[in-house]
């Protein structure tokens, strides 16, 4: 390549990988979606760890994402919630339909701005103690005071229930990053939280956090051969935090 063309030389070789990358965008390899079965390829869609896109990651059927996906894998182990009472903050089409197919006692969805059965603040939920044997509450976290939060999800989680917690996390971070100086705009919430209604990113510390009300802890982690095979997010965990009986 001649010398004068050597300044444009990136911009090149970002418009081939574009152009690479446009070509995977209705799927790359074949997988089994663990929300509804549906077998062939899946679509892309937002990375939730940075600002991109992930391959292969709704499933055109149900339009589950990676996250769901790992949640009823984490079902099939360990049957979270059959015969349960269920409560399902933000509740996403096909997550919605997989667990009332799993036959709970009692399912209740609450979404604070959109259609569910209640709309609850989770900083202040408006809900007995001790109400539901399952609470799920999936990249909520984030957009919260999750202190407030997660005391009044143990409040409300029976003794020996379960609240299964899922966030954006960040494991090469010992503490969790929140300045408020750096979440005045919605692009300041792109640049440092990933997206404009995020307040936070959480590090290996989620730990601790989850732990303070009284929470004991165990972890779901996405690994082979199930990644490739359900297409998930390699490392990504549920936290499966059981409030003591």
């Amino acid at each position: 390549m001649r010398m004068e063309w050597l300044p444009f030389r990136p911009y090149f070789s970002t418009a081939l990988y574009g152009l690479r990358m446009a070509k995977s965008l209705y799927g790359r390899f074949p997988r089994e979606c663990t929300v509804c079965g549906y077998k062939g390829r899946f679509h892309a869609f937002d990375n939730p760890l940075h600002i991109g896109v992930n391959i292969d990651s709704r499933c055109p059927k149900c339009i589950s994402l990676e996250r769901h996906r790992l949640v009823a894998l984490c079902d099939r182990e360990h049957n979270l919630f059959e015969g349960r009472d269920v409560l399902h903050f933000a509740p996403e089409p096909g997550l919605r339909s997989y667990i009332k197919g799993r036959h709970p006692k009692s399912y209740v969805t609450s979404d604070y701005a959109g259609a569910a059965d209640l709309q609850l603040d989770i900083e202040k939920i408006a809900l007995p103690d001790n109400a539901f044997d399952v609470v799920y509450c999936s990249h909520i976290l984030e957009h919260v005071d999750d202190g407030r939060a997660i005391s009044e999800l143990y409040r409300i989680v029976r003794p020996n229930g379960l609240l299964l917690a899922m966030v954006p996390l960040t494991e090469g971070w010992d503490e969790s990053f929140a300045d408020p100086s750096k979440a005045t705009t919605d692009d300041d919430r792109k640049l440092y939280f990933n997206q404009e209604d995020h307040i936070r990113f959480f590090g290996r510390d989620f730990r601790d956090r989850l732990a303070a009300p009284g929470f004991r802890l165990e972890e779901f982690t996405a690994v082979e051969p199930y990644v490739s095979q359900h297409g998930l997010i390699r490392g990504e965990k549920i936290f499966i935090c059981r409030k003591p009986a």
